[in-house]
């Protein structure tokens, strides 16, 4: 089980991440209060090791990145992309094209949210990754809440998610229910920020709540897996 901690903005954050087992960590481009700068986003990238991902999180306005932001990702060596604003398909091939890999974020809102799924079912491109999470009218993602699992598990059953890109699972996931978000579920990677916080601080990551995060994330899938 692969798993994203979103929401780094400390160096000393992205470290512990590393430290508890994350294979992958979000910087946050676009807005709210995990919003980084170009600075901190550099300093957090040039602390990674190798074989650790970083993801990140991008606005797109009249469906193409800011230039400023294009040089900050070329010059981080960050090709991976989780993408909001104004997003359409046409937008996130040129992405693509342009050398980038692109994570969609979907938002459920009911059991029917796979029948809503872009068009790039129906033609030969697809994003690397389709993130589901909470459905909140006010917020783009990060809600920090959960949906119905139950939901996915009954569209993967009926063939409804078939043809689909790997699902990452997000939205109110903590070190208390991940192992059962991922037994019903059974996604590609799980994904977390809130979740594992310090208390009242949003951005300020807890290292051991990441550790038992990430230790029942991997505990799950080979549970499932016996």
């Amino acid at each position: 089980m692969r798993v994203k901690i979103c929401g780094i903005t400390t160096v000393g954050d992205a470290v512990a991440a590393v430290e508890a087992g994350t294979d992958a960590i979000g910087l946050n481009l676009y807005a709210g209060p995990r919003r980084i700068d170009a600075d901190r986003a550099t300093a957090i990238r040039e602390s990674l090791p190798p074989f650790v991902t970083p993801v990140a999180l991008v606005p797109l306005v009249d469906g193409r990145l800011a230039d400023d932001l294009v040089h900050l990702l070329i010059q981080n060596r960050i090709d991976l992309l989780q993408t909001y604003g104004d997003v359409t398909v046409d937008a996130l091939i040129r992405l693509s094209e342009a050398g980038f890999g692109v994570i969609q974020s979907m938002a459920v809102r009911d059991a029917g949210f796979a029948e809503a799924r872009p068009s790039w079912g129906e033609g030969q491109w697809r994003p690397r990754a389709v993130i589901l999470d909470a459905y909140d009218p006010n917020r783009s993602g990060g809600t920090g809440k959960a949906f119905c699992w139950d939901w996915v598990d009954e569209a993967l059953k009926a063939g409804r998610l078939d043809g689909w890109p790997p699902i990452v699972l997000a939205g109110g996931l903590n070190p208390d229910n991940v192992d059962e978000a991922i037994r019903i579920v059974r996604p590609y990677a799980v994904d977390v920020s809130s979740g594992v916080e310090v208390e009242g601080a949003p951005g300020r990551k807890d290292p051991r709540k990441m550790r038992d995060f990430i230790r029942s994330a991997k505990a799950a899938l080979e549970r499932n897996d016996a």
